[in-house]
């Protein structure tokens, strides 16, 4: 058998190339879609800004997960209606109401 700290250090060991090996794409399909859509618009349109190296990574930084977040892969408000956010919207007067005839 082997010694008591070999077993450590292999679990260990295990353990540290199990975190080391490369993430799945953790992107949400929306923006995945969106970041296409986005792609087809002319180039006057696509803000330059998003495109510098600096801005890149600190929007990457800060999109890390902190302490309690996790991956969401079913968001809630996908599941609301579209009528029912425009009836809320309307007779809040945040939007013009539809005139049927």
């Amino acid at each position: 058998m082997c010694p008591p700290y070999r077993l450590i250090c292999l679990t260990i060991l295990l353990i540290a190339l199990a975190a080391a090996r490369p993430q799945h794409n953790l992107q949400h399909i929306a923006v995945l879609e969106n970041a296409a859509w986005e792609q087809t618009l002319p180039q006057q349109l696509q803000n330059p800004f998003y495109k510098t190296p600096r801005v890149r990574e600190a929007l990457a930084r800060s999109s890390w997960f902190g302490p309690g977040e996790q991956v969401v892969l079913e968001r809630q408000a996908e599941k609301i209606p579209r009528m029912e956010i425009y009836n809320v919207l309307s007779h809040a007067g945040l939007i013009p109401r539809r005139k049927y005839f």
